[in-house]
């Protein structure tokens, strides 16, 4: 029996993605314009955030990871939308909508970042890229992170390492791969540990971020722990080398560190919060100007300083969300952390 082609009618080529940036609008308002405690606009510094799950820190790989990040240095609020990667786009000399990454594979973070921009009704200027690699060793550069794994979680990613081993173990009779290499990555991934509060090294947290097993929302939603966390470990290692103070504090008896005013920074303050945060910008890829990375510096340190004051983790004031919104089931036990 031959075979009937079924086009796309062209008039849903165009809906589908326009509903997609309306919903998504709708759904920002809350997020970046509230009227009390955000701020101006002009604080806001937003930036795309992109993951690869090759060895390019450019373009060429899937883009596991497609998170807006936006970041408030007056007020001291981050706050992250994770786009899951099943989320289809209108992209021109392509007849239907394609996979949100598909611009990044063909050209980069550029191209990513204008069809992005194109789809959802957006204006965003900056991106940061990164591959899985660069990604594992940022965030063993900050000690690891910190999340909540289930015995599923655990076992789900130990079976990723076996599969990995084996596909590695398959180049090392080609010469590409010698067996130490192979026999310390999976040391390196292998997890023994699960439940509250689990510590997860570079290539552990990569991997867990990246379970795909049950369900593409929740494989997002891990990922969006995982980065969330990682500006958690971040805001630690900063405070670690720092006491923060404002004008209405002022400066406490007891200093671990150096001693900075966040109402009165200096150019020397700024360059020792900078080169704690150095391992973010060296190790990615990405067009954001020092205007920018400033203000970057300046909101991770101020939130970092909230969280100390308040007695909490820093993970505990970020803000993010997976797009598109799941709605949550009455009988959920377990609430997400500081959604929005």
């Amino acid at each position: 029996m031959k075979r009937t082609k079924i086009r796309m009618p062209r008039i849903m080529k165009t809906l589908i993605p326009r509903l997609t940036a309306l919903v998504l609008a709708l759904c920002l308002l809350p997020v970046f314009a509230l009227a009390e405690d955000a701020g101006s606009d002009s604080d806001w510094v937003n930036f795309l955030l992109i993951c690869n799950e090759g060895m390019n820190n450019d373009k060429g790989n899937a883009g596991n990871t497609m998170m807006l990040v936006a970041m408030n240095p007056v007020v001291g609020k981050i706050r992250l939308i994770m786009f899951t990667w099943d989320t289809f786009i209108d992209y021109e000399g392509y007849d239907v909508p394609q996979k949100l990454d598909m611009p990044y594979r063909n050209n980069g973070p550029e191209e990513c970042m204008k069809v992005f921009n194109a789809n959802f009704g957006m204006n965003i200027e900056y991106y940061m890229s990164l591959n899985y690699l660069n990604l594992a060793n940022l965030i063993d550069e900050y000690g690891g992170v910190y999340v909540d794994i289930s015995r599923a979680e655990r076992n789900a990613l130990n079976g990723m390492v076996a599969s990995k081993k084996a596909s590695l173990e398959a180049q090392v009779g080609s010469g590409f791969l010698g067996q130490a290499i192979v026999e310390m990555l999976a040391q390196e991934y292998y997890l023994t540990d699960f439940g509250p509060n689990t510590h997860l090294n570079g290539l552990q947290a990569v991997g867990f971020g990246w379970l795909q097993y049950d369900s593409v929302y929740n494989c997002c939603t891990r990922e969006a722990k995982v980065i969330s966390n990682l500006f958690d470990s971040v805001g630690k290692v900063i405070a670690d080398h720092v006491t923060f103070y404002t004008n209405e504090t002022s400066e406490p008896e007891n200093v671990h560190g150096r001693a900075i005013n966040l109402d009165s920074i200096t150019e020397e303050d700024y360059q020792f919060i900078r080169e704690q945060m150095d391992p973010i910008f060296r190790m990615s890829f990405n067009n954001l100007t020092e205007d920018k990375i400033y203000s970057i510096s300046i909101a991770l340190a101020r939130v970092a300083y909230q969280a100390s004051r308040q007695g909490v983790d820093l993970f505990e004031s970020l803000q993010f969300k997976v797009f598109p919104w799941k709605q949550r089931s009455r009988t959920t036990s377990s609430p997400e952390r500081r959604a929005i």
